[in-house]
């Protein structure tokens, strides 16, 4: 039997969330689908079966220079090479992740292209462009004009599909499908040793890219008001403002708190060996850290963020304010956005309140198996499947 062609467009394939993601969606189905991968950028940093895919290159986008305006002026162009690619293959599905990648997929009905246009939106679109700046403004844009051409907007959160039809007024068909943790693999992950680290105090973990939005100054801020107690902090990552963050650390006098330990390629080991985990993100998506520490029994503290944590911890979708000190949610603790003393607060807690971290500790694993990766893929071997 034939197998149903699929296209899957992204920039790269480098370590980050959505990534990973498109990497666990390719593993999971290429003995199902004639998958065509599809890159902006030839960048590919996850294991994939490379013999059973094919994979096509449209173009050499520079992943760190975005939204230049020579990428804009572009999307037609790679709108026209992707149609070509698909046309040639007879595809007649493209489902894409990403924001440049979906203005091209949508791009695609421009140019009369009569296939399926999937598209996955994985980041607060209100929160990632500023309505005050040109590329705030050129991308608010291209998403009120482009993304009503998709088939179906796939949302990791349902934060960001209510933020899509309520300021971005689209009205197209939504499927929400969170992002998946594949629990069977992250327990032997958690066996393993660590060996450059010695957990003889109170731990607190901390998994992000350094970049301004993972606001990792809040750390900072908060470890500097309680830093008379005995704990550390280990920070796994590398990024842009790495050297900015350590030269702030010192500054404050807590780089005895905080180890920075750069990028691992196993994070679970130090998350589970952790004795709460921390999320201070200004906003994300549907956050892969904070459900992965939940699947390690361990305790978390997340910033109440758009979208993602609410969501994740208290177990349903809200449309509220902000939260104000520090909730207690049934999957963990929430705290303000950019509020070092309400963090400093929630510290202080799972320092203090062995009972607290406990009850975490094995509400969390719970709440993780709702998205493990069998979950997960079946919704989207659902979805794919109706086209």
């Amino acid at each position: 039997m034939q197998k149903k062609k699929l296209a899957i467009l992204i920039n790269a394939l480098e370590v980050a969330g959505t990534e990973k993601v498109i990497s666990q969606i390719i593993n999971s189905f290429y003995k199902e689908f004639d998958i065509h991968l599809v890159l902006l950028n030839n960048t590919i940093e996850y294991e994939l079966p490379v013999n059973d895919i094919h994979i096509k290159i449209i173009d050499n986008s520079n992943l760190r220079l975005k939204k230049r305006a020579k990428d804009i002026l572009k999307i037609p162009l790679l709108a026209y090479r992707l149609k070509e690619y698909l046309q040639q293959n007879n595809i007649e599905v493209c489902f894409s992740a990403l924001n440049r990648s979906n203005y091209i997929n949508c791009f695609l009905r421009l140019l009369k292209w009569k296939g399926a246009i999937l598209i996955s939106e994985r980041s607060h679109t209100s929160s990632a462009y500023n309505p005050h700046t040109f590329k705030g403004k050129t991308g608010r844009f291209l998403v009120k004009k482009l993304y009503p051409f998709a088939n179906v907007i796939v949302p990791n959160s349902t934060g960001i599909k209510y933020d899509l039809t309520k300021n971005f007024n689209l009205t197209n068909k939504f499927t929400v499908i969170n992002n998946p943790v594949n629990i069977t693999r992250q327990q032997k992950d958690m066996d393993e040793p660590v060996e450059d680290f010695s957990f003889d105090s109170f731990t607190f973990s901390h998994v992000a890219r350094f970049e301004k939005g993972k606001n990792h100054a809040l750390i900072l801020a908060a470890v500097n008001k309680i830093k008379n107690r005995n704990f550390k902090v280990l920070v796994i990552g590398q990024g842009p403002e790495e050297e900015n963050i350590k030269i702030q650390a010192h500054k404050l006098g807590i780089s005895d708190k905080i180890v920075f330990l750069g990028y691992r390629q196993n994070v679970v080991k130090y998350v589970a060996k952790s004795q709460c985990h921390i999320l201070t993100s200004d906003t994300e998506g549907f956050p892969n850290a904070l459900l992965e520490a939940l699947a390690c029994n361990t305790p978390v503290i997340s910033t109440d963020c758009p979208t993602g944590p609410r969501e994740l911890l208290s177990g349903s979708f809200l449309q509220h304010n902000q939260c104000i000190g520090v909730e207690k949610c049934t999957y963990g603790l929430l705290i303000p956005v950019n509020d070092p003393d309400a963090l400093a607060k929630a510290m202080l807690m799972m320092i203090d309140e062995e009972i607290l971290r406990k009850h975490y500790a094995s509400s969390g694993i719970t709440r993780a198996k709702d998205f493990d990766l069998p979950i997960i893929m079946k919704q989207y071997a659902d979805l794919l499947n109706k086209f």
